[in-house]
């Protein structure tokens, strides 16, 4: 069985490699110390990602993807909530305990321009991993470097250039190709194309599918990019303000989205027929709310056409539609 077909199994068993639970992240923003102020920056989110897909995270900037991303692999540490890994709580476990885990989960940062320490050339920026996970042996690292060039399109003479000497495009590929190197099970890609020419952007998406099918990675895939999310994910997740909006198959959400803000964000993409340009859709009016005094309710609804008076008195739960989970009082259609 190749690493496509172990994907594509592990996907329809829908086996949870890592699961979130009521997961919930704030930051001290200042105040005084009998009125403190905090930024709600994840609240309550409940999170599934299959073994061997590619789930996506979208909503507009400052909605708490990169930090949600960022806490599921410990590189922040919840507030509270409950994080399992293969099965097994991750949250509180001991640094010596956590880094044989840490290993299998990886990530691929937005900006390839300041994710490179630009003091380190290409055989130490991909080295860096396997000496730190103990790969003493200087041939070894240098012959399974090179492989790694090999896998993500950089040229084997530019072994000892450094990044200021790449393109934006050519230094993403150092980045995956970091972050391949200890043979990891689970990779956040926090916007990895967004900083990247439209031309470039289709050649790294193209790459990480390739490796995922190679190696039976699984992805979490950070964007805002909705052109780019329906051409790489298994499943969409949609978040504004720090909560959970909808989640759902690509193509049925696409088709058919049941939340509101997910139906303004997939209005918002542009599109490639001039015929279509001209039908009037409904946008999103009205400024996001202030991440430090979040809206009661559900958070949605100072920028909702649809909202009544439940929407502004109590968080939605999550209804079921099929296999779509919707966190709505009123879902569309």
């Amino acid at each position: 069985m190749n690493s496509g077909e172990r994907n594509m199994d592990r996907t329809e068993k829908n086996v949870a490699l890592l699961e979130a639970r009521h997961l919930v992240k704030e930051f001290p923003a200042g105040g005084t110390r009998r009125n403190p102020q905090v930024v709600y920056a994840v609240t309550d989110v409940n999170l599934e990602i299959l073994e061997g897909e590619t789930l996506a995270l979208v909503g507009e900037s400052g909605c708490g993807k990169s930090t949600l991303g960022r806490v599921l692999i410990r590189l922040l540490e919840p507030t509270a909530g409950e994080i399992l890994y293969r099965g097994r709580s991750i949250v509180g476990m001991k640094e010596t305990e956590f880094a044989g885990l840490r290993r299998e989960m990886q990530i691929i940062f937005q900006d390839p321009y300041a994710s490179l320490n630009p003091r380190m050339n290409v055989k130490e920026i991909i080295g860096e991993p396997l000496l730190t996970y103990g790969m003493k042996d200087k041939k070894e690292r240098e012959t399974r470097v090179r492989e790694l060039m090999q896998e993500v399109g950089i040229a084997q003479e530019f072994y000892n250039r450094y990044p200021h000497q790449f393109s934006g495009g050519q230094r993403q590929r150092i980045g995956i190709a970091r972050a391949i190197a200890l043979n990891p099970r689970l990779i956040i890609c926090d916007e990895p194309v967004s900083a990247l020419d439209v031309s470039i952007q289709s050649q790294v998406l193209n790459l990480l599918k390739d490796l995922q099918e190679r190696y039976g990675l699984t992805y979490l895939f950070i964007s805002h990019d909705l052109s780019v999310v329906k051409f790489i994910a298994d499943r969409v997740c949609v978040m504004f303000l720090g909560m959970i909006c909808e989640i759902g198959e690509t193509g049925a959400l696409y088709a058919k989205p049941l939340h509101p803000y997910t139906r303004f964000l997939l209005n918002a993409i542009p599109k490639a027929d001039p015929r279509l340009r001209s039908q009037e859709k409904e946008l999103l009016s009205g400024e996001i709310p202030s991440p430090v005094d979040p809206p009661s309710g559900c958070r949605f609804h100072t920028r909702c056409p649809y909202a009544k008076d439940i929407c502004r008195q109590k968080a939605p739960g999550c209804r079921k539609v099929g296999e779509r989970q919707v966190f709505c009082h009123f879902p569309l259609g």
